[in-house]
């Protein structure tokens, strides 16, 4: 039987890591431009998530030494960024984490649906710029869904407890 070997994962050799240190700069420096009108203000959390990526899994930014107590084999392990949605390996391992924690914790053994709600792009930029009205946004998704499962189920499902 073989042991298995520790392979880092070289996130610099992707070409999705290439394209954002090649380019982000750049981008950065003509978003003002081409892009606020558009998308809103740029906000100073994207660069910190940015600089955090290219950080992720790079020796030189932080690691721990892993080592075996019973042969004594030895390793270093590159600190993550633990960023979801923008790094790959990372938003893996959460995605993964949270599927188990929902499975276990929260959903029922029943089937159950998935619903997307989408906003037109023409109202996109009303919630842009005021990120409070998705409160009330997803309160009237809410109250559509359970509208629907009321009509379909013939009564009133959804009644809150007394």
């Amino acid at each position: 039987m073989s042991k298995a070997v520790y392979r880092p994962r070289e996130p610099q050799n992707s070409s999705y890591y290439q394209c954002v240190q090649d380019h982000f700069e750049a981008f950065e420096q003509v978003y003002e431009e081409r892009f606020e009108l558009r998308y809103g203000f740029f906000r100073p959390y994207v660069s910190q998530v940015i600089h955090r990526y290219l950080d992720c899994g790079d020796l030189h930014n932080g690691f721990a030494r892993v080592r075996c107590g019973d042969c004594g084999h030895e390793y270093l392990l590159a600190f993550s960024c633990k960023r979801r949605h923008f790094c790959p390996s990372c938003h893996q391992k959460r995605v993964v984490q949270f599927g188990e924690w929902l499975c276990a914790s929260v959903v029922k053994a029943v089937p159950h649906r998935h619903v997307v709600f989408s906003i037109p792009k023409i109202l996109r930029r009303c919630f842009l710029y005021d990120r409070k009205r998705l409160t009330g946004l997803s309160r009237c998704g809410w109250e559509s869904l359970k509208a629907y499962f009321t009509g379909m189920a013939g009564r009133h499902v959804f009644a809150r407890p007394q």
